[in-house]
């Protein structure tokens, strides 16, 4: 059974044999559509799907909701009733039960990475051969230093890179343009790329961002750039890893959250919330340069 029958098959027992209504059907086949793209782009049968893929798969997804908890919990909640019913319908071989409870969900949020580790990452991408050099740095610019999504970060047009004035104007969800500033390095280091390196793959699209073939960079592309770059790290990275960095380093330097909220392109100041997990250690510190008694017993 291909994939997309496994999903026509659950849907149909969703309406005729569980009676759920189509709005209800409509959103499982919302949920589930993303994770069967996901097996056709890389070319594997749902019966042929390991514990340890899906896990690369759980930490995407949880990557591009950006961690909102309540979609995260129903993508996953839709998934595990998928993949039980597959299992009984001999389409899927290992058990469900002890895969995706909600208390492993954390276990899918990737980490943010210290300033350290973007350090090590733009150090690797800085090493490559100077075309693939310029480009992958000028993509983790857009991802870290600028806080972009991945899809507007591929997405993003010439025309919306303005470099003499330090402005990029992205198209976030909603369709929604925003204006995003840029810092002097990832100016240089994006101004490097369009001027030097972009050209010499003969572009044939006017994508900021190309693959060796003069076309936009894929998302799976993006992937293999990040995996590449940060092989020498502990954590579970994703492109989006460097937007959840970008974010908590602006909070702990000291960044309004709602200015954090107007750059990250959040329609609900409660999406940006979900950043506000700066670790125990800066806080602590914060506390004692801030606090006044914490600041009376310094001069005692």
């Amino acid at each position: 059974m291909s994939n997309d029958q496994c999903l026509d098959t659950y849907l149909t027992h969703l309406g005729v044999e569980r009676n759920l209504s189509p709005a209800t059907i409509q959103s499982y086949q919302e949920d589930l559509r993303h994770f069967i793209n996901w097996l056709d782009n890389i070319s594997l049968d749902l019966i042929n799907l390991t514990p340890e893929l899906l896990d690369e798969f759980l930490c995407n997804t949880a990557s591009a909701l950006e961690y909102s908890p309540t979609s995260v919990a129903r993508h996953f909640s839709s998934l595990r009733g998928f993949l039980k019913y597959m299992q009984m319908q001999k389409e899927y071989d290992y058990s469900t039960e002890s895969m995706l409870a909600t208390p492993r969900l954390g276990k899918y949020l990737p980490q943010y990475l210290t300033r350290e580790e973007i350090d090590s990452v733009f150090e690797s991408a800085g090493s490559a051969d100077n075309k693939t050099a310029l480009r992958d740095t000028a993509l983790l610019e857009l991802m870290y230093s600028a806080g972009l999504r991945i899809s507007e970060a591929l997405g993003l047009k010439i025309s919306q890179l303005d470099l003499e004035n330090e402005w990029l104007t992205p198209i976030g969800k909603g369709n929604k343009q925003r204006l995003v500033p840029l810092g002097s390095k990832a100016k240089d280091n994006l101004n490097r790329w369009v001027e030097e390196g972009r050209p010499q793959v003969d572009p044939k699209c006017d994508n900021v961002i190309l693959n060796s073939h003069g076309k936009a960079l894929s998302r799976m592309g993006a992937w293999k750039i990040v995996q590449k770059h940060t092989i020498q790290l502990s954590k579970n990275v994703s492109p989006h890893t460097f937007r959840h960095s970008f974010a908590t380093h602006c909070l702990e330097a000291g960044m309004d959250l709602r200015v954090l909220q107007e750059l990250l392109g959040h329609a609900d100041i409660s999406t940006t919330q979900i950043y506000t997990h700066i670790d125990k250690e800066f806080i602590k510190l914060e506390h004692k340069q801030f606090h006044p008694r914490q600041k009376a017993d310094i001069y005692l």
